[in-house]
């Protein structure tokens, strides 16, 4: 059966939900949500394999948040690996599961690097990594989901480079918060935009409307944009400043519905429609 609505990026597999898992499982089976639970590490992608082999319309995401390169910063949501980071450890947790159905979560992240690391360096080992992704999902057929943040001049420059020498790149921007100038630029490289539960927070008095992701939803293609929930973070109004979960997704789309003055439903059905077609997820529909 296809779902009513697919929430394109959580954490479904985070400790944050070890208490009560089964009861958001249960939320998202009553509300017919399906779920892509994303790694951020092997530790953490190795868990989301697992919550997805064990729970129906919940898929795996694998790969190396680009802060695994830079930053030491330990979430108590992301335990660190104790092996070092290669090519071919990568591959082969990507290879380990019939339920992987994306890598990442991959990228660029300038925002946060640990005081005293050369911030080149820094960029150098993050880019490298992102290759890397690149690189082994088109080996695997499989698409990446894209961190950025406060590095999107060089993530554009990259992309534009690997699609010069041929590289047929199957990508999301997840929690996009850009302007539309930005979109512009990543929709132009064939990629998708993902919006999560910012977008149903109201605009500052201090924003500037035209740049503000309200007009990004206003304007662009309904083929290219999915939702998600960034669960357990950013949960949406009304339960902005809470724990987040799959099901809370709808009320992205009914935000979206709004702002492009057009029903929940049509909101549902073309951003389920192009989650399937994104992440190939046809194959589990019965």
């Amino acid at each position: 059966m296809i779902p009513r609505i697919i929430d394109s990026h959580s954490h479904f597999h985070f400790p944050a939900y070890d208490q009560d898992r089964q009861e958001i499982f249960l939320r998202m089976q009553e509300t017919q949500t399906w779920t892509v639970t994303v790694g951020t590490n092997a530790t953490t992608s190795q868990k989301a394999i697992e919550a997805a082999n064990q729970y129906p319309g919940v898929f795996a995401c694998v790969g190396y948040h680009p802060n695994s390169f830079t930053s030491s910063y330990e979430d108590p949501d992301e335990p660190r690996d104790t092996d070092p980071y290669s090519v071919q450890v990568l591959t082969s947790i990507a290879t380990s599961s019939s339920r992987i159905v994306a890598l990442g979560e991959t990228g660029l992240d300038y925002y946060r690097m640990d005081e005293g690391l050369n911030v080149e360096e820094g960029k150098r080992r993050q880019a490298s990594a992102f290759l890397d992704h690149i690189q082994v999902g088109q080996k695997l057929d499989l698409p990446i989901v894209i961190h950025c943040r406060e590095a999107f001049d060089d993530l554009i420059r990259m992309l534009a480079e690997e699609k010069a020498k041929g590289a047929e790149i199957r990508g999301v921007i997840h929690c996009f918060t850009g302007s539309w100038e930005l979109a512009q630029k990543l929709l132009d490289l064939g990629l998708y935009l993902s919006f999560t539960g910012i977008v149903t927070f109201k605009p500052r008095a201090s924003d500037d409307p035209e740049q503000h992701i309200h007009r990004v939803i206003e304007r662009m293609p309904l083929d290219r944009m999915m939702i998600e929930t960034d669960a357990p973070w950013l949960a949406p109004e009304p339960y902005r400043g809470k724990r987040n979960e799959p099901s809370y997704v709808i009320h992205v789309a009914e935000q979206i519905a709004k702002l492009r003055n057009t029903s929940v439903d049509e909101i549902c059905q073309a951003t389920t429609q192009n989650a399937i077609r994104f992440f190939r997820l046809d194959r589990f529909v019965e």
